[in-house]
C-alpha cells in the first residue's frame, strides 16, 4: 500500500465520516474505518504485516486448523478396501485484551499553530505510528507474567497485558527444536542447526520458512556475508545484499529484543526465529472506539482510543527457535 493510501484514509477517519461534531464524543468506528484504521497500523510495522492477520467481530473465539501429517497414499492393491485417514482438527483460540492509547491536546496549540484544527489530524497520524509500533512491541515480547498497575513502568504496562510470541514459541516449541546458542553469536553453524531441527513432515515447506532476527545478528550476517572475496561480497559491502543462510530469506525486525539477561556482556542476548510467517497470527477486533473529549476547565482537548488484540502461534511444531544468542560472544560452532 503506497504512503498515500495510508495517509488519506486517516485524515477521513478523523474529519468528516468518523470523528466530526456531530459523532463527539464517544465515535466507533464502522467496519470499513476500522479496517483502515487496523490497515494504517499494520503497514507502519515491520514484522505485522509480513504475518497473518485476523480480524474478527468478537473479543473472543476459535479459527480452526487442520493437520495432515501421516500417510495417506498406499498401492491401490495392498489391502482389501482402501485405507482411510482422518485429518486432526484442532483450533486456535483466540481472546483479545483491551488497550488504550491517550494524548491531550492544549487548546492553545491547537489554535496557535499553522494548522490550527488541522493539527488533530496530523497529531493522530503520528499517534497512529507510534501505536503501530507499540503493538509490535507487544506482539513480540508481551508477557502477561509481568506486573502491571499504577506504580509500573510503561513498558510493563504494555507488555504485561498479553503474551506475545516470543513468550509463547519459548513454551509451545518443543525442546528438540529449541537450540542454546549459550552466550554465542549466530554463524553458519548455528543456521544450519536450525534448520536441521525442522521436523522431517515439514521440511516440503521450507519455501515457507524465514529467519526472523533482531538487527543484531542481522547487520552480522551480512559482514559475515561481505569478508567473501568474490561479487557477493562485494555487493553486501556497498548494497547490503546477501542471500540468507542456507537459501532461506532472513527478516530484520529492529524491535526483537537484543537486550535479553545472557551473553559475556550479561544484557546482550537475543532470540532468532525461523518460521512460516503465516504461523504467527495477530488477532485485532474491528470494535475500536477514537474518542475526542473536551475538558473545559483544563483547557485541553483528551484524545483516547481502544483497540483489543491477541496474539497466536498456529502451530508451534513448525518453528525452531535459537535461544541465549549474544551479539558479544564467540560464533557458535555446536
Amino acid at each position: 500500500m503506497a504512503n498515500m493510501e495510508i495517509k488519506l484514509p486517516l485524515r477521513e477517519l478523523m474529519s468528516k465520516s468518523a470523528v466530526d461534531s456531530s459523532s463527539l464524543p464517544n465515535s466507533v468506528l464502522n467496519r470499513e474505518q476500522a479496517n483502515r484504521f487496523i490497515d494504517l497500523v499494520v503497514n507502519e510495522s515491520v514484522l505485522l504485516p509480513k504475518t497473518r492477520t485476523v480480524r474478527t467481530n468478537r473479543n473472543k473465539g476459535e479459527i480452526n486448523k487442520l493437520d495432515l501429517g501421516t500417510i495417506v497414499t498406499e498401492g491401490a492393491h495392498t489391502t482389501s478396501t482402501a485405507s482411510t485417514r482422518v485429518p486432526t482438527e484442532s483450533v486456535v483460540t483466540y481472546d483479545c485484551e483491551k488497550y488504550r492509547s491517550a494524548f491531550d491536546l492544549k487548546t492553545d496549540f491547537m489554535e496557535d499553530n499553522l494548522e490550527r484544527a488541522g493539527i488533530r489530524d496530523t497529531l493522530l497520524s503520528m499517534f497512529s505510528k507510534r501505536i503501530a509500533i507499540d503493538t509490535e512491541l507487544a506482539a513480540i515480547e508481551g508477557d502477561d507474567s509481568l506486573t502491571t498497575g499504577d506504580a509500573q513502568t510503561a513498558e510493563n504496562n504494555l507488555l504485561g497485558v498479553n503474551d506475545g510470541w516470543k513468550t509463547i514459541l519459548t513454551a509451545r516449541v518443543p525442546g528438540a527444536q529449541q537450540i542454546d546458542a549459550s552466550g554465542t553469536a549466530p554463524s553458519k553453524v548455528l543456521y544450519y542447526a536450525m534448520k536441521r531441527a525442522i521436523p522431517s513432515r515439514y521440511r516440503a515447506a521450507k519455501p515457507n520458512y524465514v529467519w526472523v532476527v533482531p538487527s543484531g545478528p542481522f547487520d552480522k550476517w551480512k559482514l559475515d556475508w561481505s569478508d567473501r572475496e568474490t561479487a557477493g561480497g562485494d555487493s553486501a559491502l556497498s548494497q547490503g545484499l546477501a542471500p540468507g543462510p542456507w537459501g532461506i530469506p532472513m527478516l530484520e525486525v529492529p524491535l526483537m529484543p537484543e537486550d535479553l539477561s545472557y551473553g559475556t556482556a550479561g544484557t546482550d542476548g537475543s532470540q532468532i526465529w525461523l518460521t512460516p510467517l503465516h504461523n504467527l497470527i495477530y488477532f485485532v477486533q474491528r470494535d475500536i472506539t477514537i474518542e475526542f473529549d473536551r475538558q473545559p476547565r483544563a483547557d485541553v482537548w483528551e484524545v483516547t482510543i481502544h483497540f483489543r488484540v491477541d496474539f497466536e502461534v498456529e502451530n508451534s511444531d513448525l518453528a525452531v527457535i535459537a535461544n541465549n544468542v549474544a551479539m558479544s560472544g564467540n560464533d557458535y560452532t555446536g
